[in-house]
């Protein structure tokens, strides 16, 4: 099995769209964030190696680390609604209100929230299928993308609703989006407006540890996923996590683990239902 495909998006703001009849899927990713309402059927979503049963009413909202597959029983289908947008799209404040150190996000929705969210979804979609994008559309897709987050967050139990600040979500934004390249604190700082020894101060702080460490750890976190969902080679797994080469990936994998990635996925690697 080599890695799963990554989907990239078109240069819209957001694209959207409604798939009926929908069966079972091969593990994928995205270059963006993605939300997913299931309309009808039922299956399991394997979600970075761990199953997660969904029916009708329930909402997924992924980042560009989370990588995942949709499973039916055989002769079965499920529609869904889904929207894919880059992290650009959240101003200062929804990006706040997302608490992006939670996701991925799943939620089975209130009957009441769930039809609104649907009614939303389906704008998005027939907005989004416009053939021109002009300036009032795109308007129109950020709104209607915020609406759905915002009613979505509102389901998340109220002690998780505890926004960790605009500098916390902007970082975490850039690095979802981005940890799979060969990103640097000088990057991260451009993209947030500090310079490089100010961030590394404030970074420090608000996560406890250096950027880089945090980094790292992302990317590992990320590569014991692909070790545990498949048979990727070693070397595949450790470009895709961003850390440039085997020898470097197997290093910090040892050093964090305490063994190699074979060993570690030997270990752990659960039997794999085909």
């Amino acid at each position: 099995m080599n890695l799963p495909v990554r989907w990239n998006m078109s240069e819209r703001i957001c694209e959207a769209y409604e798939k009926l009849g929908a069966q079972s899927s091969a593990l994928h990713g995205h270059h963006h964030f993605l939300m997913t309402l299931i309309t009808s059927g039922r299956g399991v979503q394997t979600l970075n190696g761990k199953d997660i049963p969904f029916e009708a009413g329930d909402i997924f909202i992924l980042s560009p680390a989370d990588f995942h597959k949709n499973t039916v029983a055989d002769g079965e289908t499920y529609d869904y609604l889904g929207a894919k947008f880059p992290y650009e799209i959240l101003d200062s404040r929804l990006s706040d209100m997302c608490e992006l150190g939670r996701f991925p996000i799943h939620l089975h929705l209130s009957e009441t929230t769930e039809e609104r969210i649907r009614s939303a979804f389906r704008l998005l979609v027939s907005e989004s299928e416009r053939k021109a994008s002009t300036p009032d559309s795109e308007v129109l897709l950020r709104a209607l993308i915020e609406q759905i987050l915002i009613l979505a967050l509102r389901e998340l139990p109220r002690e998780e609703r505890s926004p960790s600040g605009e500098f916390v979500n902007r970082t975490l934004g850039f690095l979802h989006s981005s940890f799979r390249e060969a990103v640097t604190v000088s990057d991260a700082a451009s993209y947030v407006g500090y310079t490089p020894n100010y961030f590394n101060t404030i970074f420090r702080g608000a996560f406890g540890v250096p950027f880089g460490v945090y980094l790292r750890n992302m990317r590992l976190s990320y590569a014991k996923n692909l070790l545990l969902s498949g048979n990727a080679p070693l070397t595949e797994i450790a470009i895709d996590a961003g850390f440039g080469s085997l020898s470097h990936f197997s290093r910090s994998f040892r050093a964090a683990n305490g063994m190699s990635p074979i060993e570690y996925r030997k270990r752990y690697k659960p039997e794999q239902k085909e």
